[in-house]
């Protein structure tokens, strides 16, 4: 289950410009993998990104606190769905992924280009519903 950042478009689109960026629209994932039906969180309108995270993996992010108790209403309707696999921990938090698996250069370059780019206010578009096929994501 994700909601879409329309307005962080410009700042993904600059950071396509130097680094492979998955053809995703921007958005942020409130649990990854999604609950098995729809389910509706309450979300604010428009949400502040200003902070730039970065993890191991060449992982370069814009957290998106705003939107933390959607994705944690939906961690406590399924306990049994942990995050990413576990693999950035229980409770990673609400983010905007700008690359993963980069290397160094790269990966200052998009925080760069990040810095330059926040603080950045969006308006969100959801909740949504998608599901992994053989051919990418696709609304469900």
């Amino acid at each position: 289950m994700l909601v879409l950042l329309p307005d962080a478009e410009p700042l993904l689109d600059a950071v396509r410009r130097v680094a492979p960026v998955r053809p995703l629209p921007a958005h942020v994932s409130l649990l990854y993998p999604g609950p098995p039906v729809f389910e509706d969180v309450a979300l604010p309108g428009e949400v502040d990104l200003a902070e730039i995270i970065v993890g191991d993996g060449g992982f370069v992010g814009v957290a998106v606190p705003a939107l933390e108790p959607a994705a944690a209403t939906l961690r406590s309707r399924y306990p049994e769905l942990v995050p990413y696999g576990g693999r950035f921990g229980e409770t990673p938090p609400a983010h905007l992924t700008l690359v993963m698996g980069v290397d160094d250069a790269v990966s200052q370059a998009v925080q760069r280009i990040a810095a330059e780019a926040l603080p950045l206010r969006s308006r969100v578009d959801g909740p949504h519903f998608v599901q992994r096929t053989g051919h990418g994501w696709r609304p469900a």
